[in-house]
């Protein structure tokens, strides 16, 4: 049964019980599933009409939690200002409650508010510094990895890449550790690999964000995030047209949800578009565009794969979920046989998730997948089959 129903079904017990506390609850759960769906209307109301049950019930601390919610969405739609008013609201709140973790946890928001939106990257800097540090005091480190990817983020906004992939590859890491890998420090490692000229290497982990979201259905705007940023990559790599259609169908799915841009990332996604512009013709460039915006991601990835492959050079990896590289027996995609050369090789899960820099999960997921093509149920057997087809 989806989560959405099972929320709804407790909220309508809970109403029929008259219970006051199941009923805010149910409400903020129900908050916490629109917004990780990305429905933000959705998601803001029920986070009013939960905060103001808590209030009724006296429950100051649930309380702050909806305003840190409610924040978290006006963020996304691009209405900074009321995020930063609600996120100094609950700052306040969680001072007077003495509630560290939630403290070092709204600080990382505020940091994350400033940076984004561009109004002072100085203080954000600071502020995730601050929540990082708090983190560590309180030796919380799943919550750790939440500055220490902003933080990388700013330092790649900086042009201090060293810096920046150092801390990235430990958010990540930490991410791994807990199983709670997230797509946007995948979207945030592309960003600098493709900058560092690793095309490659970037693709791959716009890529390994996609397959995530596929996967979860959740966090649209990083849908979006990863399509821009795999477009401003084919641009570099010769593929105007299909960076065109990724962006046109990026911008359709952030009107969708009404989450626009951040300001931070306006800059460069302009100059990749004006490039792409430049290289096509206007005419050209705006056909694509439109070509993008009718379609879904899912439909705009698969459309890349004819201008994907260069006249010479080695095939460059597949989109996920729906594209299949038919140049590999039993239509297993690049990445699967990347992962099936290294259980070959006698790879653990944990040593092929460490080498691609993807999660044991997804690498679970790309074994499970090739041996159902393969036939086969056993590395013994896969490793054979790979002998056979010279796939080594």
């Amino acid at each position: 049964m989806p989560l959405e129903q099972l929320a709804e079904e407790s909220l309508a017990l809970y109403q029929e019980l008259g219970d006051a506390v199941g009923i805010a609850r149910s409400l903020h759960r129900l908050g916490i599933i629109a917004r990780a769906r990305s429905q933000f209307v959705l998601a803001h109301t029920r986070f009013e009409e939960a905060a103001a049950r808590f209030q009724e019930l006296g429950d100051r601390w649930r309380q702050g939690q909806c305003s840190t919610e409610r924040a978290r969405i006006a963020m996304e739609q691009g209405q900074f200002e009321q995020a930063h008013g609600l996120l100094e609201q609950s700052l306040l709140l969680y001072q007077e409650l003495g509630d560290q973790q939630r403290l070092g946890w709204v600080r990382f928001l505020l940091a994350y508010l400033l940076f984004v939106s561009q109004q002072d990257q100085a203080l954000a800097q600071q502020l995730a510094e601050e929540s990082l540090a708090h983190f560590r005091e309180q030796d919380n480190i799943l919550y750790s990895s939440a500055p220490l990817s902003l933080l990388g983020l700013i330092h790649l906004e900086q042009g201090q890449m060293k810096t920046a992939r150092a801390l990235l590859e430990e958010s990540l890491s930490i991410d791994k550790q807990f199983g709670t890998e997230a797509e946007d420090i995948h979207i945030a490692l592309g960003r600098l690999l493709a900058l560092q000229g690793d095309a490659a290497s970037a693709r791959r982990q716009y890529q390994e964000s996609l397959a995530l979201l596929f996967e979860s259905n959740v966090c649209k705007e990083n849908l979006a995030a990863s399509l821009e940023g795999l477009a401003a990559l084919e641009v570099g790599q010769g593929a105007p047209s299909l960076a065109a259609r990724l962006w046109g169908a990026a911008e359709a799915l952030r009107e969708a949800i009404g989450a626009p841009m951040y300001p931070v990332y306006r800059a460069s996604y302009e100059q990749a578009i004006a490039q792409a512009r430049a290289t096509l013709g206007e005419q050209a460039f705006r056909t694509a565009w439109a070509e993008g915006r009718s379609m879904t991601p899912e439909q705009a990835l698969a459309a890349q794969e004819p201008e994907m492959i260069p006249a010479e050079g080695p095939s460059l990896p597949q989109p996920p979920a729906t594209t299949q590289t038919p140049t590999y027996p039993a239509d297993l995609t690049e990445r699967e046989v990347e992962v099936l050369r290294l259980i070959a090789q006698g790879w653990t899960d944990a040593q092929i998730a460490e080498h691609l820099v993807i999660s044991p999960r997804t690498v679970n997921r790309h074994t499970t997948s090739l041996y159902s093509k393969l036939k086969v149920s056993s590395r013994a057997a896969a490793t054979h089959y790979a002998i056979e087809h010279n796939l080594l």
